[in-house]
């Protein structure tokens, strides 16, 4: 009987053709990877069944079959004499034939979900595969299926450990429709894929309305011409047009702008004069006309009133709205320009004439006193100077240059400064005989002179220096009003640890020469130089020292940033490494100077806003600092160093590129780069934070594996291109 069934099952493997792929009969199959699937019809649909749901054996006997990706002991390598399948073996060994289903991957990831979705990012959650083999990692995939910005929608795509089941994606696209998926990666290949559609949130549009250009008034209305706006953040819905009484010098609050009929019951002296459709943008309007456009009232104008007028570009998307506003047409320089009334039925009231003739009398005695009080300033200045001695203040003597500090963050109310009084009040003067040039050492050379090291006598004490010797009597009135901008810079800044410190000035009849501090080394070359395979490691610099460097420059940077200075140029060429290993920030203002004749190319760490045309602000040095920390652990490897050419770096940021994730960072230190270069600015961490998270991370170095130093098979240094980061032309 059992020899009569062992041919049965022969002839019918043979018809169906499995007996050639026989594995092999098996005992003792692993229950624990195994599935078992009853009331299959045939082992035809046995191994449609296992190799849909991506196993890669399979076993069939009396209607069950079997699902396993291992194997248990091998009884023979042809068919078995007997079957016994899971729970038909009557507490007997199990024991079956075994065939391959053709599959070699893996399953999709179990339990997708997404969350925390932003306009540009979203937390993606998953679980390893039903039919678990060994896996190298998980890719994530976003794929934009709808949107409405003209930049490219190219497929993003991140890749992790096989340890990690959450993270966090980010550079997408505002108002966008995306598929994201995850797959495994094994050594056979990807894995199956499981998705999810997601919307992300709308974001502020990118772009400002045009200012309205007034063509002409009358006194009650105004007629304007408007401009279309583009807007990769989400649709162009609807335009507003902002009616602003100027002379009541009340702050513009875009949160609250409301109707007419509102804004004078709310005290409000702006209110939205009409809501018009993007298709009548190109058409001329009038302000004033007393029609309804949409929900608002345009209202007739006052005569007497001073009006600005507004545009809005508003958005509407999933019960979201966004709106931005464009500048006033009615101001130029903060000065109203626009004065709207009608005079043509009012004379000049007598009243009016006296009080003019009086006005001008006035001016005209001010104007003789101040030309006569000048004449005789103007004498005594030049008796004084005759009689100055040889250290005569002569730099900085001349008249009082009043200048703006185009690298300094602006406030409303700001006063000129008079850097010759700021000097004498708040930089120490130090005479010559304490200050010694080395004229061998070139250090440098900056834009107004050349850049030595020297040495400072005080307190029987001798102190390395950096000295800035500026030769400002050759100087034409605008390149010492520029020097004296750049010096303004370093007097704002203060004393902090991690910045290149203002020491002092020091004045001969030739010269003034800035004294500043001194450090051996940019950060560039301390980390080239680190490279050295060293008891295992490849980097003589300690992975809690790299975390010490990053640590210090967040301080400095959060210093500038206190002090309302934006530094614009930040990268490892831009930190200096003192004798003690402390980083300081420097190449903002004066401290600004290069060797030889090349000078940085800033490109490679430019935040994406800036290349679209946007100011600089200080959350575009958060993601800088995020390139200059991938330095940091790439040992001075070139950014971006598979993208030849620094004209395609923008093109490639806006199609989502970002610096890669080095093997031998975890994901947790990865994902606060990825934070630092969200799209939306006010989405990226501060300094402050930055601070406290990676003093967190470095407290954790030797518990987990934040960053590893140590070498692995494989191992290649991120390669350094020099021509990528420096122009090769005069200094300045």
């Amino acid at each position: 009987m059992k020899m009569l069934l062992f041919m049965v099952i022969f002839y019918f493997c043979n018809v169906n053709g499995f007996e050639s792929d026989l594995i092999g009969c098996f005992k003792n199959m692993p229950k624990n990877s195994s599935v078992y699937l009853a009331n299959i019809q045939g082992d035809d649909h046995c191994i449609k069944s296992c190799n849909g749901i991506y196993y890669r054996y399979f076993s069939f006997y009396k209607g069950h079959c079997a699902c396993s990706n291992f194997l248990g002991e091998q009884v023979t390598n042809s068919t078995c004499d007997s079957y016994c399948l899971d729970n038909q073996c009557d507490g007997l060994t199990q024991i079956t034939n075994v065939y391959p289903t053709g599959n070699l991957v893996p399953g999709p990831p179990r339990n997708l979900s997404i969350a925390n979705i932003t306009s540009s990012s979203c937390r993606v959650y998953w679980r390893e595969p039903e039919s678990y083999i060994n896996i190298i990692g998980y890719v994530v995939r976003a794929v934009p299926t709808q949107t409405f910005s003209t930049y490219p929608s190219n497929t993003l795509e991140w890749t992790f450990g096989n340890s990690t089941f959450q993270n966090e994606i980010s550079t997408l696209l505002s108002a966008t429709r995306y598929n994201i998926s995850v797959h495994s990666i094994s050594n056979e290949g990807n894995g199956a894929s499981v998705y999810q559609i997601i919307t992300t949130k709308l974001a502020d549009p990118d772009t400002l309305p045009q200012q309205p250009v007034i063509l002409s008034s009358d006194g009650y209305k105004m007629k304007i011409k408007l401009a279309s706006t583009t807007n990769n953040n989400g649709p162009v819905s609807a335009y507003r047009i902002i009616v602003v009484k100027s002379d009541d010098n009340q702050a513009f609050q875009k949160d609250s702008v409301l109707s007419y009929t509102e804004a004078q019951r709310n005290g409000l002296s702006y209110y939205v004069a009409a809501e018009i459709k993007p298709e009548d943008i190109n058409k001329e309007f009038t302000v004033g006309d007393g029609k309804r456009y949409g929900p608002f009232y345009n209202a007739r104008l006052d005569p007497k009133t001073n009006y600005n007028i507004l545009l809005g570009l508003v958005s509407y998307y999933n019960g979201e709205t966004k709106i931005v506003y464009s500048q006033a047409s009615g101001y130029h320089n903060g000065i109203s320009i626009l004065n709207v009334y009608d005079d043509s039925d009012q004379g000049d009231s007598p009243g009016v004439i006296i009080g003019l003739s009086i006005a001008i009398g006035l001016l005209t005695f001010m104007f003789i006193t101040g030309i006569v009080g000048f004449l005789i300033l103007k004498s005594r200045i030049v008796n004084r100077r005759q009689r100055l001695s040889e250290n005569q203040e002569l730099t900085l003597q001349g008249p009082m240059i009043e200048v703006e500090n185009n690298g300094y963050i602006h406030e409303e109310d700001h006063i000129p400064v008079n850097h010759y009084r700021n000097l004498k009040q708040k930089v120490r003067t130090l005479s010559s005989n304490q200050l010694k040039i080395e004229p061998t050492n070139l250090l440098g050379v900056g834009k107004f002179g050349k850049v030595n090291s020297g040495t400072l006598h005080e307190n029987d004490t001798l102190t390395t220096v950096t000295c800035y010797s500026i030769y400002d009597k050759k100087m034409n009135q605008d390149t010492k009003k520029s020097m004296l901008q750049e010096l303004d810079l370093l007097i704002k800044t203060g004393k902090n640890e991690n910045i290149l410190n203002l020491i002092g000035t020091s004045e001969t009849r030739e010269m003034v020469v800035v004294v500043m501090e001194y450090a051996s080394m940019n950060l560039k070359d301390f980390l080239l130089g680190s490279r050295d395979h060293l008891n295992g490691k490849f980097s003589n610099m300690t992975e809690y020292q790299a975390f010490e460097i990053a640590i210090g420059i967040c301080r400095g940077m959060a210093h500038l940033h206190n002090a309302n200075i934006l530094h614009k140029q930040l990268c490892a060429r831009s930190v200096l490494i003192s004798n003690d290993f402390v980083p300081k920030v420097a190449n903002y203002g004066l401290a600004q100077y290069f060797s030889h004749n090349k000078i940085p190319d800033y490109t490679r760490w430019t935040a994406l806003e800036v290349f679209k045309g946007h100011q600089h602000i200080p959350k575009s040095d958060t993601w800088s600092f995020a390139c200059l920390l991938w330095e940091i652990i790439a040992l001075g490897g070139t950014p971006y160093g598979n993208i030849s050419s620094n004209n395609e770096i923008p093109d490639q940021l806006n199609k989502g590129i970002r610096l890669p994730q080095l093997r031998y960072i975890n994901d947790e230190l990865y994902q606060i780069m990825l934070d630092c270069w969200q799209l939306v600015p006010d989405e990226r961490p501060k300094f402050e934070d930055l601070v406290d998270i990676l003093n967190n991370f470095k407290g954790q170095c030797t518990s987990i594996q934040m960053l590893s130093f140590n070498i692995y098979s494989n191992f290649q240094y991120e390669q350094f291109y020099p021509d990528m980061e420096l122009s090769v032309r005069p200094v300045f």
